[in-house]
């Protein structure tokens, strides 16, 4: 009973790109919930969150005992965030902040321990490096990751000034490339539908619910302008294909969400 579930308003919708207002309006059951069947699906999101800690502490136990703690490095994240409730939305795939940010904990020898959360922006490309510069490996020069250990000297110093983000929205007859870059403080995304640029742009100070898109607003022009190179520079240097790793990079090609996984059944 404790469990409280966002507001959402439909006007909202109408201040954002279409795509982005499709990828929280994607799944119709979920829209406009009993409120209490929604405290129960947020209840049951938390108990299996409280029952993944219980498990992942089972496993650091175990490495305890055994005295391996001492020679393993633990890395605890995850591939995707998830709305409850948020944006009228009860799942993930959108680049709202719920959906693109993770968890990430490092664990290990030489590791310090540090109970305040680094609110800088990292990528999961990030961890490769990390690893490797946590064996004291040398990671390949095409390897667009950078490596977080300086943090876990209790550097303040950011390795990143934005994370990257993308996400595809083909729905409805509708498909959309969508980029998003988060700055510690700002977060714009651009989404490219029918050969036409949209924008959403986001201030944390002051909005980290991400409601109120300041893309025409007069105050925060140049910043969109200025984050729009950024996010121009960074969509160009993710694309970049690394020269001479086989065949499986030449014959890449763009993946798309398929319509439907289970073939349906012929009728007799």
């Amino acid at each position: 009973n404790d469990f409280t579930v966002p507001q959402s308003s439909k006007d909202y919708l109408k201040t954002i790109p279409k795509p982005a207002a499709i990828s929280v309006r994607a799944k119709k059951e979920q829209v406009d919930l009993d409120p209490e069947l929604s405290k129960k699906i947020k209840h049951a999101y938390y108990a299996t969150t409280s029952f993944m800690d219980s498990q992942v502490g089972r496993v650091l136990d175990k490495l305890k005992e055994t005295g391996l703690d001492k020679n393993t490095i633990v890395v605890f994240t995850s591939d995707h965030g998830y709305h409850m409730g948020e944006h009228g939305h009860w799942q993930k795939q959108t680049l709202y902040n719920e959906a693109t940010r993770v968890p990430l904990i490092f664990a290990g020898p030489n590791v310090k321990k540090n109970n305040k959360p680094i609110e800088d922006p990292v990528e999961l490309v990030d961890l490769y490096p990390t690893i490797m510069d946590m064996l004291e490996m040398k990671t390949p020069k095409f390897v667009s990751g950078k490596s977080l250990v300086s943090y876990m000297k209790n550097s303040k110093k950011p390795v990143r000034k934005s994370s990257l983000t993308e996400l595809q929205v083909n729905r409805n007859n509708i498909k959309a490339q969508g980029y998003s870059i988060k700055t510690k403080r700002y977060r714009l995304t651009q989404w490219q539908y029918d050969g036409n640029l949209s924008y959403e742009l986001y201030d944390h100070k002051f909005d980290n619910q991400e409601l109120n898109n300041l893309t025409n607003h007069v105050d925060y022009i140049k910043i969109k302008d200025s984050l729009s190179i950024v996010l121009k520079q960074r969509v160009l240097e993710a694309n970049k294909v690394p020269a001479n790793l086989g065949k499986q990079i030449d014959n890449a090609k763009p993946w798309f969400e398929p319509k439907r996984i289970i073939p349906r059944s012929k009728s007799k």
